[in-house]
Order: C-alpha cells, then structure tokens, then sequence
C-alpha cells in the first residue's frame, strides 16, 4: 500500500496537469444558463402563466363560426334573381405567425407577390391588432380574392403559419339593374352596426341586408350560425376535426313581382324618357292587384347594379360617379314624394259625393281658361283651366280634368254662392285632408321596403306648425283660400309618391279597400314549408255607391277624354291622367310639369292597378300611353 502510494503521489508533474480552471468556468456557465431557464419558466409560469396557458389551449383548439347559406330570392313565377357565393379572403391570426421579425416580414412579402398589398401595409395591421389585442382573432388582409389568387393562397398558406384562405357567404345579383331598388344588397357590418348586432347573435364576419327586401326580410334570409371546433398544432395545421354544429339556411322568398314585366316596364320607361315633346330625366311605375295589394311590379328610373356592393374596392369610381349623378340613381323613385296633380282629383272627386257638396249632376260651363274668384278675404285670384271645357258634369269633370270644376268642388266659389266642403276655406281644407288622409296620403303605405316617403297633405294647422320660426311672418303663416282651392286639384303643397297613388286607385277600383302593398309573396323554410303573407287593409271613409261613379268618369277618361291614349280596345281600361305644375316659373312664364297617369283594368271585374310618373311631361301625352302598354303586356303575359 506504501507503495502503491508513494507511486501514485510520486508521479511527476500529475496532479499540476488537470484543467482546474476550465471546469470551473463551465460549471458557471451551467449555473447561468440554468438560472436563465429558471427564470425564463418562473415568467412563463407565474407572471405571465395565464396568458400562455389560454395561448396554449388557443392554438390547440379553435372553435369557428359556419355562416349559414342566406335563403333565396325568387319571382312569382319561381325564376331566380339571387345566387349564392362565397366570396374569398386572405386572413392572418397575428398570434399563429412564427416568431422573428425577419421570418414574419417574409410571409408579408411573399403576400405582397401574391395578393399586391404592400408588405408593409399588412405589417402594421397586424402590430395594430397585437397593440388593441385582437392577435387571436382573423385580420383580413385582402377580401374579393379571384378564384386563381384563392387557388394560389390555398396552396402555399401551409408554409404560411397563420395565413389562411377564409370563404364567406355573398350574393351576386342575376336579375340586372331593373330589380336593385326592390332586391337591394347585402355587405359587411360597419363599426356602427356591430354592437347591436353581436347582441342578436351576428358573428363578427356575418354579412347583413342593407337596403331592399334584403335588409326588411334579414331575419327570414339570415338562417342560423353553425358550429365548428378543430384541434390544431401551435403552427395552425390541423389535428383532428372535433364536434361540429351544421348552420341551417335561411328561408327563401318568393315575390308578388313578376320579373318578365318588371323588366318590359323598366325598359319601356328608358325608351320613353325622350318622348312627347319632352326629355324626362327619372321615371317610375308600379303595377300592383287592387284585390290583394300584391306589386307586380315596381320600377325606378335611373337605377344602378346592385352587384358593385359585392366589390366595393374594386367598383369604388363607379360608386362615386353615382353618388354624384343628380339624378340620384339610389333613390326609389317610387317612394318618392311629389306633387300628384289632378290623380288627386279622385280623391275630391269621393270627397265631395260622400260630404254632400258634389252630386252626379253637379255641373259647370267652362267657358274660359281663366276664373277669377274673390276670396274671403277679399283679394282676387285668377284660376286657370288648361282649356275651356264647355259644360261638364261629374263625370266629364274627370274625364276631361276641369280644374275649375274641382275648385268648385274644393273650396266653393263664393261669389256665385257656391261653398266648399265647409263653412270656409280653412274647414274645407280640413275635410278634404281628412279623406286624403284616409286615402292613405300623408302616411307610408306600409309597404316592405325601406326608404318611403309619407307625403305632405297640407292642412291650416300644418302651416302655421312650418312656418312658426321667427325668420316667417304672419301672412307665411296664414291659410288662404287659395291654399284650399290647389289642394283640391291635388297642387299647392299636396305631395304623394307613386306608391301612394296607386293604393289609392286600387281603393277606388275595389269598393274601398285600402290596401297595404306587398313586394313578397311568400317564405319558403328550408324543408318547403311555404308562409303566405295575407292581405291587409282597412276601408276608406267612402261608400261603395260613390268609389262607383268616381270610376264611371275613369272610364270615360280614357274612351273618350283626356286619357284617350291610354285605351286599348277589348281591355276596358278605366283611369286618371295628371299634369303637376313645381319649381320657379320659367322665362315663357309656364312651369315645368310632373306627368302621371293611374288607372285600372277591367273594368267590370279589376286585375290590376298602374301608376305611371315622369318628372317631365304632360300627363296624357306621355304617362297615358306607356301605361297602356304596360296594361296590354300584363294582359297577354301576367296570371294574377
């Protein structure tokens, strides 16, 4: 042992060779790094050990919404006017990308190639969403991708963790311009829209109706969320497809419109703006049942492509080039209010037989264009006829339009000791509103579009509430015995859309029903099951007997007075033309004029109701003629 020891301690120079200050070193760099993962885990674990927990339980399984298929449009006659498709987007989840500034600023590039928005630009989407905490939501990048950019994405997005190609349902509109005031679109929820919306049930990314029957029927169309939960790896590749809820589509619609006649009408009103002797520049038309207030059709001119609204990025000059046409193509001229002219005569008309003032035999000699009548104040008004008549009764009255048998009828004349429809002017007025109104003017018809004008029946008590600021004075105020005597032959400030007008006239036609119009006709589930919308109405402050004889110079008008050219033999079309004079008195001291024409057909047994309204023109020139070729198409191509 002594010597095994003297040996082992004897040996030269061994125990000066081993490397003492090399493995000191490493062992503190083993206690350093050791320390740094201590570290590093106490972090993860304690400090911020809730945030990667729910990062952990996010990136393994993700829970995503199936919006469901909207219901569809259809025609009366089953033809379809809406498609379903999916409209496609590149999105990022901020919180999938890898880490690194560098390796993330090449998946931007590579988006750029393949999408052309600038790297950049998607950069700093993305730190926006990671500042406002929404990294673990989907930030879309590009929306409207083409199908070869949606192949393309597809394909390279698995080496693109989390890039992905998103589809959401959309609509592409195939009727064509003719429908897009009644059809409407759809489009994305604004800012504003969301919170009221995310308290319904949308989902963020869930498309919502905007105007037309789209958006009034949204909850019918919409359909119910579906449901599906994936099990994916931290890069987003999918595991396994875990339970799945499917979404149910929403119901279908079928309209009362026809779609060969909404798009004869639209058509025939284009070629028809340049027509008698005047350039009309918006036009309108409705064509509706006065049995049951279905609207066969329903027309505004000029009108638009409803398919921009499905691409918005990229038809935005188009857009803008409407918005600043100043004929405002948006707007739903047959909602919109103005000033009916003699259609309103319909309206005296019954008025004044069921008050008492006018009778069948009522009757006056027209012998002059101008009728200067002394009002109650004293003061002198020259009326004008636009020809002189000669005698007329009630039912040549309507016939042949006679202003100033309707001023006779609406606010008396005085000085022949005729008297109105009440004891004075501004009582007459009152009674004359009170049957306009229960015309259904100065109110929406209640039909199931948005955006429709109430109308104006002016009464005294409204124009003192108009003209009560401090900037009017008394006589702003007053009501005058003219206001009563234009009223009555529906100027002045009466205004009624075309809408309006035509539920009126279908009251007349049917006995006295004022009836609510309807654009659908039915709702469709999904499993067939069909709802049919029922009419409703409530009955005009008109007996039965009188609305009879109203419709007896409606007939007359067009055999034989100022509706001739609406007649079409064999058809039995009975109806109402109106020449509406508004706007600044030109330098030929004339006005320009609205033109309308309203009517129904047959007359024994009515099918059918149509308005027809230029906002230039005189109406038995230009309106009576294209609504009788609207009556003979329903006739020869329309089943009620």
């Amino acid at each position: 042992m002594s010597m095994l020891g003297e040996g082992f301690r004897g040996t030269p120079g061994t125990s000066r060779n081993r490397p003492h200050g090399n493995l000191t070193a490493l062992k503190l760099a083993v206690i350093l790094l050791f320390s740094i993962l201590v570290a590093r885990l106490g972090y993860m674990q304690i400090i911020n050990g809730d945030a990667y927990a729910q990062r952990s339980r996010e990136n393994h399984i993700t829970a995503t919404n199936i919006l469901p298929p909207r219901g569809l449009i259809v025609d009366r006659n089953g033809q379809p006017l809406v498609n379903n498709v999916g409209i496609y987007s590149a999105t990022i989840v901020p919180e999938l990308l890898p880490e690194g500034e560098a390796v993330r600023y090449a998946i931007y590039q590579r988006l750029e190639q393949l999408l052309g928005v600038p790297a950049l630009e998607i950069r700093q989407r993305v730190l926006d969403a990671e500042a406002e905490r929404r990294a673990h939501l989907e930030l879309p990048i590009k929306k409207y991708l083409t199908k070869a950019q949606a192949l393309q994405l597809e394909e390279v997005s698995t080496d693109m963790p989390g890039v992905s190609l998103t589809i959401t349902p959309g609509r592409e509109y195939i009727a064509g311009s003719a429908f897009s005031h009644i059809l409407g679109f759809v489009g994305a929820q604004t800012p504003e829209e969301r919170p009221a919306l995310k308290k319904q049930g949308y989902a963020i990314n869930e498309p919502v109706g905007k105007d037309g029957i789209e958006a009034w029927y949204e909850d019918e169309l919409r359909g119910d969320i579906g449901l599906s939960a994936t099990e994916r790896d931290a890069q987003g590749h999918l595991i396994q497809a875990l339970k799945t809820k499917d979404p149910v589509a929403g119901n279908s619609l079928t309209l009362a419109i026809d779609a060969g006649l909404q798009e004869f009408v639209a058509q025939l009103l284009e070629d028809s703006l340049e027509s008698a002797g005047t350039i009309a520049t918006t036009a309108a038309a409705v064509v509706m049942s006065p049995k049951t207030g279905q609207v066969y059709a329903l027309v505004s001119l000029p009108t638009f492509d409803n398919n921009l609204f499905a691409r918005p990025d990229e038809r935005g000059q188009e857009y803008q080039s409407l918005l600043d046409d100043p004929r405002k193509p948006f707007l739903n001229r047959a909602l919109t209010a103005e000033a009916p002219g003699s259609t309103f005569k319909l309206v005296t008309a019954s008025a004044g037989l069921q008050n008492g003032n006018l009778t069948t035999s009522s009757n006056r000699t027209v012998t002059s264009t101008i009728l200067e009548i002394k009002g109650e104040n004293g003061v002198i008004y020259p009326f004008t006829d636009w020809r002189a008549h000669g005698y007329v009764d009630f039912y040549t009255a309507i016939a042949w339009s006679s202003n100033h048998f309707f001023y006779q009828a609406s606010c008396g004349i005085p000085q022949e000791g005729i008297r109105g429809m009440g004891k004075n002017s501004e009582e007459s007025a009152a009674v004359l509103a009170h049957y306009a109104r229960g015309f259904g003017f100065g109110q929406g018809t209640g039909i199931d579009l948005f955006g429709e004008g109430d109308g104006i029946v002016p009464t005294p008590d409204w124009k003192r509430r108009l003209y009560a600021g401090p900037q009017f004075n008394e006589n702003d105020r007053d009501w005058f015995y003219a206001d009563t005597c234009f009223m009555g032959i529906g100027q002045g400030d009466v205004t009624a859309t075309p809408i309006q007008v035509a539920r009126m006239t279908a009251a007349v036609a049917n006995g006295g029903k004022l009836l609510t119009p309807r654009i659908v006709k039915d709702v469709v589930s999904p499993d067939g099951t069909v709802k049919e919308l029922k009419p409703e109405w409530k009955q005009v402050p008109v007996d039965a007997k009188n609305l009879a004889e109203v419709r007896k110079g409606m007939l007359l008008s067009v055999n034989d007075g100022a509706g001739q050219r609406a007649y079409i033999p064999g058809l039995g079309i009975a109806g109402k033309t109106g020449t509406a004079e508004f706007g600044p008195v030109l330098a030929n001291g004339k006005q320009a004029q609205h033109a309308w024409f309203t009517g129904f057909a047959p007359y024994d047994d009515p099918e059918v109701v149509v308005t027809v309204y230029f906002d230039l023109g005189v109406g038995g020139d230009k309106a009576a003629p294209v609504a009788a070729r609207i009556f003979q198409y329903f006739a020869e191509n329309v089943t009620p």
